[in-house]
């Protein structure tokens, strides 16, 4: 490791990595890039890391998991992990991946997530631009360690070329998926709300998107713009919503409940509950029974 007051450069014969805490801007800025070449089932748990961290795979296979959601990923695509998120990804056993990041944060951190498609509930995005493209970026940086005035506003320049390589991928695939669709914006979005209701328990926004036979990514712009919430965001308040009945309606054990709105693991139902209502599952139970006693 080679280190100086606001850099520090990690390296072994399969992973290089510079983080960096010098800035420009507070608007965004770099805290952090790399390459890695992970060995077979290597596991990374992020905690509550801050940033925005943007990872292209360039081989290999892997597994990403969100807030207990696990998603099997492989070269051609980009994943991205977020503040606030519960998250840990995996390299496959057979066939481990390799990829580049550039982690960023700033006051418009967020906006240039979206801009590149990383929605609330999307962190997974096909690359619709030559994987080689990031992984050039980044190789730059990292051979760009010193820390000099113009070195400074050179990375500055080399993160915004990777988020901009990133808002094109996106951009490319929306005017893939927006070609041609049968229906108006409005019946999907209703389509997709009621099936999002009826199914809460055993669906995925991706799986949505199949079963209407739509991309993703455009039901996610248009339930957005017409709800004003992410389908994501959608399926998570019906699934509290109807776990809330169980709760003050049932004596249903949690793990039960927690199953039956769509979480295989209590512990993950609970947190998302208490994230969203400020109470755990047992509390807000204890407390309708207050209620209704007091009635």
């Amino acid at each position: 490791m080679r280190v100086n007051d606001e850099t520090k450069m990690y390296e072994t014969t399969k992973y290089r990595c510079l983080v960096y805490s010098k800035r420009i801007s507070d608007d965004i800025y770099l805290r952090l890039c790399g390459v890695e070449h992970c060995i077979a089932d290597y596991k990374f748990t992020t905690l509550e890391r801050s940033g925005y961290h943007l990872h292209v795979i360039l081989e290999g296979k892997g597994v990403l998991c969100v807030d207990g959601k696990e998603q099997h990923l492989h070269f051609g695509q980009m994943f991205m992990t977020k503040p606030g998120e519960d998250t840990w990804y995996k390299a496959d056993t057979e066939d481990p991946w390799v990829y580049c990041w550039m982690a960023f944060d700033g006051n418009r951190a967020r906006e240039c997530a979206e801009k590149a498609g990383f929605f609330d509930g999307i962190n997974v995005l096909d690359c619709h631009v030559d994987p080689q493209n990031f992984y050039s970026l980044v190789q730059r940086m990292l051979n760009q360690e010193e820390l000099t005035t113009s070195s400074v506003f050179m990375r500055t320049g080399l993160l915004l070329e990777y988020i901009g390589l990133a808002i094109d991928s996106y951009a490319d695939s929306e005017a893939e998926v927006h070609k041609s669709h049968e229906y108006h914006a409005d019946g999907y979005v209703e389509y997709a709300a009621n099936f999002i209701c009826a199914n809460f328990a055993n669906v995925t926004i991706s799986s949505v998107a199949k079963h209407i036979g739509i991309h993703r990514s455009y039901l996610t712009t248009i339930f957005k713009k017409r709800i004003g919430i992410s389908p994501q965001e959608y399926l998570l308040q019906c699934r509290l919503r109807h776990a809330c009945k169980l709760l003050s309606e049932t004596n249903n054990p949690i793990q039960e409940i927690a199953r039956n709105v769509g979480y295989d693991n209590p512990l993950t139902f609970s947190k998302i509950f208490k994230s969203y209502y400020g109470i755990s599952p047992r509390t807000f139970r204890e407390q309708q029974k207050t209620k209704s006693q007091g009635e």
